[in-house]
């Protein structure tokens, strides 16, 4: 059987792991996705084919993306509908097309309730429309049980899968006793983000703080988004903020957790997809041996 796999963005690590696991296991797989203009230095191997959509950018503008998904998607669809074919879509508007227009078995992963940003109104057609999604799903995979709680609380589906986005099988062979062997005490301490920059009512403020207040401690940022320019414009500011740039995942967090002492990750939890969401950093600072 062949799994097609959609992504709204090509160089997410999550969508990689995930489709290289179901590779190793034999299936044969293509991916269909998009270009976000950051993050970009993750790739898929070289032996699973890709196809690149296109760019996308991120934020608003949701309606004009899901009619450039739906025209495009829909093409593939058709294409691909005379062979044995499994749809896997990660995102809600990508799946929402696989359960309107596939008329084949689609798996649904989803990693944020994206409409949980918008007004009650709004969230409410949305959430209904998740159900849909879910219930026309072979299987739906969640990475927090938050989400499937917020959903259903304790009446959910039997097609729901709850699979958090814990550290790569790259790391099967760390040896974390030497890590742990390395924590020595210092009277100064490196505090980090690692990751896709967001929240800045939190992170970002924290590491203005130990800019401003704090120089015998540093901060550093590791990672991409559209919030890079605010990290650059820290790390420009204060001699002991700095600011690294895009990394490979995973090949490259053993080697930044070394250089860290504290992983800061303030979500703002103001917001509900960040009450019942599950943080990947909490598994990242767990396999370092890192407070967090």
């Amino acid at each position: 059987m062949k799994i097609i796999f959609f992504l709204a963005s090509l160089s997410q690590p999550r969508c990689i792991k995930r489709v290289k696991a179901l590779y190793d296991l034999g299936f044969e797989v293509e991916v269909y996705g998009y270009t976000r203009g950051f993050y970009d230095v993750n790739f898929f191997p070289q032996e699973i084919k890709v196809v690149n959509l296109g760019a996308l950018q991120s934020g608003k503008g949701y309606c004009s993306k899901l009619i450039n998904n739906l025209i495009k998607l829909r093409k593939i669809i058709n294409k691909s509908r005379s062979e044995k074919t499994l749809y896997y879509a990660f995102g809600y508007d990508l799946a929402l097309i696989c359960a309107i227009f596939s008329r084949k078995k689609f798996i649904y992963e989803s990693s944020d309730l994206i409409y949980t940003y918008f007004n009650n109104f709004t969230l409410n057609i949305c959430k209904y429309i998740d159900k849909f999604i879910i219930k026309m799903s072979y299987c739906t995979i969640f990475t927090s049980e938050g989400f499937a709680n917020y959903l259903y609380k304790n009446n959910r589906p039997k097609n729901i899968i709850i699979q958090p986005n814990r550290v790569s099988s790259y790391f099967s062979k760390l040896d974390r006793k030497a890590l742990i062997s390395k924590l020595v005490q210092k009277q100064g301490l490196v505090f980090s983000y690692v990751g896709a920059f967001r929240y800045p009512e939190t992170v970002f403020r924290f590491a203005k703080i130990i800019g401003e207040k704090y120089p015998q401690h540093k901060f550093y940022f590791y990672g991409d988004s559209q919030l890079t320019p605010l990290a650059k414009e820290l790390a420009n500011k204060y001699g002991n903020v700095k600011y690294f740039g895009k990394f490979k995942s995973p090949e490259d967090l053993e080697g930044i957790y070394s250089t860290i002492d504290v992983v800061i990750a303030c979500y703002d939890a103001r917001t509900i997809n960040e009450q019942i969401a599950e943080p990947n950093k909490l598994y990242e600072a767990i396999c370092f041996c890192k407070p967090i």
